[in-house]
């Protein structure tokens, strides 16, 4: 140990070398790292969406929001849905339970959502999609 320290202090542009190399590489490390504040959970939800321009909340209501509960209410593996309605839009989330196949329930909600062919003229096609969840977070959609 003695020898290395002798070293240093004999040649010092050793050391300042050794604590660049170090701090370049601790940088480019920490540049390269894979890193979130909240730790992405595995998906449990699937979001609903649909865009109806120009409708009131009960239009969307009626129109959309019923019609889209009631094709999914059939679907296994759901534990809790709730929707909103508002004003040019509305929203299903669905919960899955734990155990569920999140990839076949959301095939099982796209099936029921795309065999309805009832919706108003003017209503977009609905998307069905993963909600992403985060650890300090519900849901997202």
């Amino acid at each position: 140990m003695r020898k290395v320290v002798s070293f240093f202090i004999r040649k010092p542009i050793w050391a300042n070398a050794i604590i660049v190399v170090t701090v370049l590489f601790g940088l480019f490390s920490l540049a390269n790292m894979d890193s979130s504040f909240w730790p992405e959970l595995p998906p449990k939800r699937i979001g609903v969406g649909v865009f109806y321009n120009g409708a009131s909340p009960i239009e969307i209501e009626e129109g959309i929001t019923v019609k889209i509960e009631q094709a999914i209410k059939g679907v296994s593996g759901i534990e809790e849905m709730s929707s909103s309605s508002s004003e040019n839009s509305c929203s299903i989330s669905i919960r899955v339970y734990d155990n569920a196949d999140i990839d076949e329930v959301l095939r099982d909600v796209e099936n029921a959502v795309n065999s309805i062919n009832s919706f108003p003229a003017g209503a977009e096609k609905p998307t069905v999609v993963k909600q992403r969840s985060f650890m300090n977070s519900r849901a997202s959609f």
